[in-house]
């Protein structure tokens, strides 16, 4: 998530009015009369809070015969304040550009046709040479002095110098007239191939592609179109998945578009002194992400239980489905309150969450209020 994107949504959720929207919302998909009438605001009111939560991508629109009804957008409230919070570093991007524009500009000076011109008396670029030059060696090798010599000799006369300087600066480990790689050196510019070519490198390959053979170029030229064959057998395999994959989407859309809504009777249970709070509700998820919504933005009522979420979070308040209540398929039109009601005052008599017990004594009175 980039850092607009975050804080657009902080923004959004900064006013009571918006949050009243979306906590509604959270229970069930509604239209905005209807959200306007549940709340006591104006339409109009309404309408201009909409607006700003649907541009921060918080809620969605779907025309629905006559109406327009407004959802909450699942995946935005499935990620955590982490995440939210955790967008991605523009300026971090731009510094590096820059640290890799610096790199470029100091080796294009100090180098010229593959050959160290001279080694910099400013530490910072010495040490960005030093690394373009340890590139040359191997990993997990060991070299004889020699060989080192020889190597850095190819790149700049002074091979004592520079071989002392890997060593001081623990770029390379010595003993016994042997050389190799620190184990623990990291090349900070994240890639193995020197920035600088020597000329005669380049000479190199172009006589060798010269003195190509017609049989090897045939061979290219052969393996070549067996590429592009094997490319475009992938490409029309992939849009076969593809169009299997959209069709399979839109079954399991379909199917759970179809599926009746849970409903039941839930407890909302503080593990750090066991005591809970019982309720009902015709729509177990949405009820579960607002509460849990609810906890994020230190909206909960129940002092206890807010506390126990700030210490641990997910691991000091968990909400449970303890009943649920299956639905009429004979009677679409069927109201189920009463039946929830009912369940619930059944569970109340059944776990007794009051005093030491539980919450919903202190919610009761709440509710009065």
């Amino acid at each position: 998530m980039e850092i607009k994107e975050s804080i657009s949504l902080m923004k959004a959720l900064g006013d009571s009015s918006r949050l009243q929207i979306v906590n509604s919302l959270l229970e069930k998909p509604q239209y905005l009369e209807e959200i306007a009438q549940r709340l006591g605001l104006a339409v109009s009111t309404v309408s201009f809070h909409m607006k700003k939560l649907e541009c921060a991508g918080l809620i969605r629109k779907e025309k629905e015969q006559y109406y327009v009804v407004f959802h909450i957008n699942e995946k935005v409230f499935e990620k955590t304040l982490k995440e939210i919070i955790s967008f991605e570093n523009s300026y971090k991007t731009l510094q590096d550009d820059r640290i890799r524009s610096y790199r470029q500009k100091v080796i294009s000076t100090y180098f010229l046709g593959g050959k160290l011109l001279r080694m910099p008396s400013q530490y910072k670029k010495r040490l960005i040479v030093l690394e373009e030059i340890m590139k040359i060696f191997e990993k997990n090798r060991i070299y004889l002095e020699k060989e080192i010599d020889s190597l850095i000799e190819e790149i700049n006369e002074d091979y004592c110098a520079i071989r002392r300087y890997f060593i001081d600066e623990r770029m390379m480990r010595r003993e016994n007239g042997k050389y190799w790689v620190d184990s623990d050196y990291v090349n900070t510019t994240g890639t193995d191939e020197p920035a600088f070519i020597s000329m005669q490198e380049n000479s190199k390959k172009n006589r060798r592609k010269k003195n190509m053979s017609s049989t090897t170029n045939k061979a290219e030229e052969e393996t070549k179109t067996e590429e592009a064959e094997e490319i475009k057998a992938d490409e029309i395999k992939e849009e076969k998945i593809k169009t299997i994959d959209a069709q399979k989407r839109k079954e399991i859309i379909k199917n759970y578009k179809q599926m009746p809504t849970p409903m039941g009777v839930y407890q909302i249970k503080n593990l750090k002194n066991g005591k809970i709070l019982v309720g009902s509700t015709k729509n177990l998820y949405a009820r579960k992400n607002r509460e849990m919504m609810s906890f994020s933005l230190k909206l909960c009522e129940i002092k206890e239980l807010q506390e126990a979420w700030d210490e641990l979070g997910d691991n000091g308040v968990v909400f449970e489905v303890i009943d649920t209540l299956e639905p009429k398929k004979d009677e679409p039109d069927y109201n189920y309150t009463k039946d929830l009601e009912t369940l619930e005052e059944l569970w109340l008599e059944k776990l007794q969450p009051y005093g030491d017990r539980g919450y919903n004594e202190l919610k009761a009175k709440k509710n009065k209020k």
